[in-house]
C-alpha cells in the first residue's frame, strides 16, 4: 500500500465520448440469445458502444477534451501537462499525448507523455498528473487528463469470455491548483497476477509476424480468464479498502459514493456487502455501456451523477484488474463541477 495525500488540487470537470454505435447483446448475432441473457443476470452488461474501425481511443479523447476546453476556455493557457492513459494507443511510438497536444492546439511548453494502465488507470492518471501539478510554479497552472481504451478491436466475435462483455470510451478531466482540493491515494500492484488478463502478442517479447514494413495481418487478442480475475476482485479490493480507509481514519458513512471499476456487477455487489455499503451510494454504468476498462470511472461519473452534480460530493474511486493491479482514491467533487457525456458520430 502506497498512500499519497496530494492537496491543493481540484478537477474542474469531466467529459466522456462514447460512439454512437450501440450493440445489443439481446439481439447481436454473434452471441446466443440464451448466453446474452445469462451476460446481463450476471455482469449487468446489455449494452455495449463500439468504435468504428478507423476510430482510436485518443478520437475519442480528443472530442471530449474541445468541449471541456471550450467550458474553460481562459484555462487554457495555463496548462501545462497532458497525460494520456490507455493500453490502446494510435502507436507503438510515437507516444500518443504529444499528438494530442498537437491536435488540441496547446503550446509546446505542456509536458505531454504516456502511460500504459487499463482498469486501475484513471486513478493511477490522477495519482501521477495532480503530483506534478501540485508542484508546478504557476500558482495558476492547469492539467489535462485524457483516459481511454478502445478494448472491443482487441475482442473476437467467437470469444463469449471476452466479445459480450467490452465497449470503448474516452474522457478528458480538467485539473487545476486550488486552496479547496485534496486527494488521498492508495497504490497497489501484483504483477503476479500477469497472466489473468494478457495481450499475449503485438510488444516486443511476442511481437506480430510481419517482414518489417508492411502491417502484420495477424490481429493481438485479448484473453481474460474470468474466474482469477474474479477472486482477485473479491479478495484483494475489499481488504485493500478497509485498511485504506482505516490508514486515513474514515469510514463508509462519510462519503456521497463509492465508483468501483464496472467490470462485473455479480462481483461489484460481493465487494459492496463485504463492505456494507448502502446500494444508492454505489452506481453503475455497466447496463448501458459495459466494461470501458480505464474509462469505467469517469464514464459512471459523467452518466450516473447528474442529479447531485450540483451539490458537494465526497467520492471514493476504486480501480481494479489488468496488471494485476489496484488503485482507491478519495476525492471532493464540488457544486461547480462539470460533467457531460457525448455520443459520437463516426
Amino acid at each position: 500500500m502506497a498512500i499519497v495525500e496530494i492537496s491543493g488540487v481540484l478537477i474542474n470537470g469531466i467529459v466522456t465520448a462514447v460512439p454512437k454505435n450501440r450493440i445489443d447483446n439481446l439481439n447481436d448475432p454473434n452471441i446466443e440469445k440464451e448466453q446474452g441473457e445469462k451476460i446481463l443476470k450476471t455482469t449487468g452488461i446489455r449494452y455495449r458502444r463500439l468504435a468504428s474501425d478507423t476510430t482510436t481511443t485518443s478520437d475519442l479523447c480528443y472530442i471530449a477534451a474541445v468541449n471541456l476546453l471550450e467550458q474553460f476556455q481562459a484555462f487554457r493557457e495555463d496548462i501545462e501537462i497532458l497525460v494520456f492513459v490507455s493500453q490502446t494507443p494510435d502507436y507503438i511510438l510515437p507516444a500518443t499525448s504529444p499528438i494530442l497536444q498537437h491536435k488540441l492546439g496547446l503550446g509546446s511548453n505542456v509536458a505531454a507523455f504516456d502511460m500504459n494502465m487499463g482498469c486501475s488507470g484513471y486513478v493511477y492518471g490522477l495519482s501521477t498528473i495532480t503530483s506534478i501539478l501540485n508542484n508546478s510554479k504557476n500558482p495558476n497552472a492547469k492539467a489535462l487528463l485524457l483516459v481511454g481504451d478502445t478494448v472491443s478491436k482487441l475482442c473476437s466475435t467467437s470469444d463469449s469470455a471476452t466479445y459480450p462483455l467490452f465497449g470503448d470510451a474516452g474522457s478528458a478531466t480538467l485539473i487545476s491548483k486550488s486552496k479547496e482540493g485534496k486527494f488521498v491515494f492508495d497504490l497497489n500492484s501484483d504483477g503476479g497476477g500477469a497472466e489473468a488478463i494478457k495481450v499475449e502478442t503485438g510488444g516486443f517479447r511476442a511481437m506480430t509476424e510481419n517482414d518489417g514494413i508492411k502491417p502484420s495481418t495477424t490481429k493481438p487478442s485479448l484473453y481474460l480468464d474470468g474466474m482469477d480475475v474474479f477472486s482477485f476482485g473479491i479478495s484483494k479490493v475489499p481488504k485493500s479498502i478497509k485498511l485504506f480507509l482505516s490508514n486515513v481514519d474514515q469510514v463508509v458513512d462519510d462519503f456521497d459514493y463509492f465508483i468501483f471499476h464496472q467490470a462485473n456487477m455479480f462481483m461489484n455487489e460481493k465487494i459492496r456487502k463485504k463492505l456494507k455499503i448502502e446500494s444508492e451510494k454505489v452506481p453503475y454504468s455497466l447496463y448501458d455501456y459495459a466494461n470501458t476498462s480505464s474509462t469505467t470511472i469517469p464514464l459512471t461519473i459523467t452518466t450516473q451523477l447528474k442529479k447531485d452534480i450540483h451539490k458537494n460530493n465526497k467520492v471514493f474511486c476504486c480501480g481494479f484488474g489488468v496488471g494485476l493491479s489496484w488503485a482507491n482514491v478519495i476525492l471532493d467533487l464540488n457544486k461547480d463541477f462539470y460533467t457531460l457525456n457525448i455520443e459520437v458520430d463516426e
